[in-house]
């Protein structure tokens, strides 16, 4: 019998889910085809500047998320998670459509940081249903959730690559926009349970007396070991997310390089939805460490298949079968996360994993760009199969210290 605070959960998953659907699609549209834009619409046509500049751009935007990400988590869970969606949604939705028109590879990154900092409507959402969903139910809905997001991703690839061959940039950024717009519209129906801590000022000062001991009040070492491995998952599983389409250009040419790029990542995007799903369901099964090790050894086999792939089928068969073997894993550690974290403080411990995950962005984006700029885009590609295979043992003693740490159970606070 579900109690009075969840007994809207499967409607807002449904909203979260075809918010997170549309918002998406509207950033994959565009996002993958970056290192292309530098080099087609600002001019910047070395391999390795470029590399330098796709980096640059990605810890702009990573950096931005991971400064506002838990200023948003912690207004979300004193004011609620719905008017940070709206926010995220409707802010990036008029800013987006801006970035199409930028002739200047700075003007683009800051705008970049800009959009950024307004968004976070994947952590948003990902908190609203933590905090809307019955706890043996958890695993079943951030599965379900994460579909969308790459469900999105796949829609979004495709028509982006489309998109960029036929209609140009700007067309594809200001598609994006309106994706966003509509997007923030589909949050409206949401309906949140959980109701806001609009407490006292006495309360509020009660509460930092008695948290006063730590910079984050009242985790448990669980939790703490948790958002580490956020870090080092953050740091391994983006390493070479920036780079497709560059490896594409060398593989085909820079001959409608935009449109295959497209449809490689939208059947890697099926993959990952395909994993989300499935990885989704067997977390409330089975125990994390009997899933993440396989599906760590096959993500890094795949990877050096990508980065020695000659031709446009091995990569694709590649990036892929990657994507279905490791697309799963960020529900798993949610699934962790929220076991090891009372209900009152997801919201700001949904944030502070986002954040934890963005400090491992950011890291390696930094490294990637000076990979690349020394060995090239391959080099990138077999960098992140090498970190990939040390994930295996970091996360089983992680995982492991988790297991035999005291921590909160979900539904005892």
């Amino acid at each position: 019998m579900l109690n009075s605070n969840m007994r809207h959960w499967k409607l807002n998953l449904a909203m979260m889910w075809f918010s997170q659907l549309l918002v998406m699609t509207g950033y994959s549209a565009m996002m993958p085809f970056i290192p292309l834009l530098f080099k087609d619409h600002i001019g910047i046509v070395d391999e390795g500047v470029r590399g330098l500049y796709v980096s640059y751009f990605n810890v702009a935007g990573t950096l931005a998320y991971t400064l506002f990400i838990p200023i948003w988590g912690a207004l979300s869970d004193r004011f609620g998670v719905k008017i940070m969606l709206l926010r995220g949604t409707f802010g990036t939705a008029f800013i987006f459509p801006i970035m199409g028109f930028v002739q200047n590879a700075w003007l683009l990154i800051g705008l970049r940081f800009l959009t950024a900092a307004c968004a976070g409507t994947t952590a948003a959402s990902q908190t609203l249903i933590v905090k809307n969903t019955p706890d043996d139910k958890m695993g079943f809905a951030l599965g379900v959730f994460s579909t969308a997001v790459w469900s999105g991703a796949m829609l979004g690839n495709v028509c982006g690559g489309i998109m960029v061959d036929y209609l140009g940039y700007q067309s594809t950024f200001i598609f994006c926009g309106i994706l966003y717009f509509i997007g923030g519209v589909s949050v409206l129906f949401a309906h949140e349970d959980c109701q806001p801590n609009l407490g006292s000022a006495v309360k509020s000062s009660q509460r930092k007396q008695k948290h006063a001991h730590g910079w984050m009040p009242g985790l448990t070492v669980a939790a703490m070991i948790m958002l580490t491995l956020f870090i080092c998952n953050g740091f391994v599983r983006s390493f070479e997310l920036a780079y497709p389409a560059m490896l594409v250009e060398i593989i085909i040419g820079g001959d409608r390089a935009a449109y295959w790029t497209g449809i490689v990542s939208a059947f890697a995007a099926v993959g990952a939805m395909l994993s989300g799903a499935l990885f989704g369901y067997l977390a409330d099964r089975m125990p994390p460490e009997k899933l993440i090790t396989p599906a760590l050894i096959v993500t890094g086999i795949m990877l050096l298949l990508q980065a020695a792939a000659e031709s446009l089928l091995a990569f694709g068969v590649g990036r892929t079968l990657m994507c279905l073997a490791g697309g799963g894993l960020n529900p798993i550690f949610q699934k962790v996360l929220s076991g090891v974290t009372p209900k009152r403080k997801r919201g700001m411990v949904f944030g502070l994993s986002s954040t934890f995950n963005g400090l491992g962005t950011i890291a390696a984006a930094l490294c990637a760009g000076g990979v690349i700029y020394i060995f090239g885009t391959r080099g990138v590609f077999y960098a992140a199969a090498i970190l990939t295979f040390l994930l295996i043992p970091v996360s089983q003693f992680l995982l492991k210290k988790v297991k035999n740490s005291p921590y909160y159970r979900s539904g005892k606070n």
